[in-house]
């Protein structure tokens, strides 16, 4: 998959080409149904599946005060996007110039200029230019006068229950990552560089690699059952997310117990995938106590193993 960052930095050119637009954050189910959709069109018209997004939520630049943080970064969202069959990707970076723009102008500059659209689909909910004033209905009319067919996807539901961004942030931030994999079509995940620690970790026989301060991370503090994805392995994990308070830290981190890994991994890129919530973070009177509690964690931890849905983290999905 291609990948640029400015409709204007487009240099092949792609004389028929099906578009999704979108903000997608979190590829959700919904989302796999706009992306499907264009790549099928492509495929059986000869065509160019796209992709037109946002590196970040756009309302980080119309209303910052309600931007939601990211379900998914956008590492994560080009790997997702790419797995499911999509040719080129725009991420566009939201700008008050973008913000700006009449739906007719976005439409005729990016649209049919640049991308010589036939075929656009996007979400039931769908708006866009100037004060979000464009929607599917000036959409379908422009793309009459324009030649290009428009797709609009209805709600997803699941279990009756509409698939939205915002009802999957509310569930991670309870920590209900089962029924937000549900949602997603995966497990919640985060990516990062693998950083030294204190190496207190390997002290109490659960050495850890740690990744970074997450601004994005959406999920409480506490004990995980999760998968890490790193140098072309998966590995079953145990995931500590907080501030380690047996030993008086403060900076918010997470550190990842690798049940099955015995190599070097600082430096590399680790992929973590959250599968469910073992308990809260607490503090312990020594680390003799805070031992024993995490030889319990591994327990269930592999109780949440066996019990969860296989996962392709090369797919990005789980498996039937």
């Amino acid at each position: 998959m291609i990948v640029i960052e400015q409709i204007e930095d487009l240099e092949d050119d792609y004389p028929s080409s099906a578009v999704a637009i979108g903000t997608f954050d979190g590829v959700h189910l919904g989302h796999r149904e706009i992306l499907g959709r264009v790549v099928r069109w492509a495929r059986q018209e000869g065509g160019t599946a796209v992709v037109f997004t946002f590196a970040r939520h756009p309302l980080e630049v119309v209303s910052p005060s309600k931007a939601p943080p990211l379900i998914t970064p956008l590492s994560i969202k080009k790997d997702i996007i790419a797995a499911l069959g999509v040719d080129l990707m725009i991420a566009a970076t939201f700008t008050p110039r973008l913000a700006a723009t009449l739906p007719h102008d976005f439409v005729k500059t990016c649209l049919v200029d640049r991308l010589r659209a036939r075929f656009v689909c996007v979400g039931y909910d769908f708006t866009f230019g100037n004060a979000r004033a464009g929607s599917p209905e000036m959409l379908r009319r422009l793309g009459e006068e324009h030649k290009f067919g428009l797709d609009v996807v209805s709600a997803m539901t699941v279990d009756g229950q509409v698939v939205s961004s915002t009802l999957i942030r509310g569930l991670l931030a309870a920590g209900n990552l089962r029924q937000a994999a549900r949602y997603l079509g995966r497990p919640y995940a985060i990516r990062g560089y693998v950083e030294r620690g204190a190496e207190r970790g390997k002290g109490l026989g659960y050495p850890t690699a740690n990744l970074p301060a997450i601004a994005d991370l959406l999920i409480p503090d506490g004990v995980y059952g999760g998968q890490a994805w790193v140098k072309q392995g998966l590995y079953k994990a145990l995931v500590n997310v907080g501030r380690a308070p047996t030993f008086g830290g403060e900076t918010r981190r997470v550190e990842v117990h690798l049940l099955e890994a015995e190599e070097e991994l600082y430096g590399e890129t680790l992929t973590l995938f959250f599968l469910e919530r073992l308990r809260d973070e607490r503090r312990f009177e020594n680390p003799s106590l805070l031992r024993q509690q995490i030889d319990s964690d591994r327990q269930q931890a592999d109780a949440v193993f066996a019990a969860s849905p296989q996962f392709s983290p090369e797919e990005w999905t789980l498996l039937p």
